[in-house]
């Protein structure tokens, strides 16, 4: 087996705003490779690569990724071929970008070894209009296989907000993010990185946080914090002062594991977030 190597810069400056996507040419992978393309950005300090399988590309001439640019985060969407997975994930930019820490967050950080049980959260979702934060632990094993926030098929994260938003439940993980946006609606992780054996909540140990007091003080629009799940409020009350001109709603999860609430009463609590 072979592993082939291609890297792509982002560059939107030198591309027509409506021309967004990127070739790769895959002419000479065969089936038994291993294709890793490496996407950085000439202005942001943007960095992810993926993984393909040659079987699924030994056949094309090429596959293309398109770049959405959201300010705080950039997602990239495949085309002609499915990563079977994002081996480096360090994205930076200016709306994350490592800040020290609050002194009580500080206090409490006590940084492990990194294990075979090391997991990292993802960018956060939101602008300048964000005027709710759902704040969750870290991502589940399914969601870090797919790059996407809440990606198992029976979490039910997505469809609660579709259906408190009185919008239509979206497909992709590109209208699933401007679904977000569309509802001034932002969404991160407490938890920056932790190990965790499998997806639990009960699981997570070790963890550093996100920069969330950078976060609060950047979105000048925001009112509610809404916590989706206890432990995700247990772990920013352990690094973090809660602000009096921000309200806080304790919310269900809607992990697949919460079996305990039916669907209707755990959209009857979270509709609490769009209470003003």
């Amino acid at each position: 087996m072979t592993e082939i190597t291609r890297n792509r810069t982002i560059r939107p400056s030198t591309r027509l705003e409506k021309s967004k996507s990127y070739k790769i040419d895959t002419k000479t992978v065969s089936r038994g490779d291993v294709l890793v393309v490496n996407i950085d950005h000439d202005t942001k300090s943007f960095r992810k690569s993926y993984k393909f399988n040659g079987a699924d590309i030994a056949h094309k001439d090429s596959i293309s990724f398109r770049v959405y640019d959201y300010g705080t985060s950039i997602d990239i969407s495949w085309s002609g071929a499915t990563p079977i997975g994002t081996i480096v994930s360090k994205a930076i930019t200016p709306a994350t970008a490592t800040k020290p820490l609050t002194k009580k967050a500080a206090d409490k950080v006590v940084s492990k070894p990194i294990t075979a049980h090391t997991k990292s959260s993802f960018d956060p979702i939101s602008n300048a209009d964000t005027t709710i934060l759902i704040l969750g632990t870290m991502p589940g094993n399914k969601s870090l296989e797919l790059g996407e926030y809440y990606g198992h098929s029976r979490n039910k994260f997505w469809k609660i907000i579709s259906t408190i938003t009185d919008n239509d439940l979206p497909l992709t993980y590109t209208d699933k993010k401007a679904l977000l946006l569309k509802t001034k609606i932002g969404i991160w992780d407490v938890a920056h990185k932790a190990n965790r054996k499998g997806s639990l909540d009960s699981a997570i140990e070790d963890e550093e946080p996100n920069d969330l007091d950078s976060f609060i003080a950047r979105h000048k629009n925001l009112k509610v914090i809404g916590f989706n799940g206890t432990k995700s409020q247990a772990l920013f009350d352990k690094y973090f002062d809660r602000k009096n001109s921000l309200r806080y709603i304790s919310l269900p999860s809607t992990s697949p594991a919460n079996t305990g609430i039916d669907f209707d009463n755990i959209c009857k609590q979270w509709r609490q977030l769009l209470t003003k």
